[in-house]
């Protein structure tokens, strides 16, 4: 099953596809890091994704896990 991300862009809203939950969490951060606002992450119905606070959350946890120690 294919995981998608939602992002606006400057044409609109687009969509990434990838193989796995890891990989599509990794490339929506990837996409907040690049100031791109996520709208949505899920797999099957473009419809059913998870809500932007709780991508907003995950974002947060992987921003702190890239910060080096000290």
């Amino acid at each position: 099953m294919l995981w998608h991300v939602q992002y606006k862009a400057e044409s609109g809203v687009s969509v990434l596809r990838f193989p796995s939950p890891e990989r599509a969490i990794e490339g929506a951060c990837l996409l907040l890091d690049n100031s791109l606002q996520v709208v949505g992450i899920g797999a099957g119905d473009l419809d059913v994704s998870i809500a932007e606070i709780e991508i907003a959350r995950i974002y947060a946890i992987w921003a702190r896990a890239k910060k080096p120690f000290g």
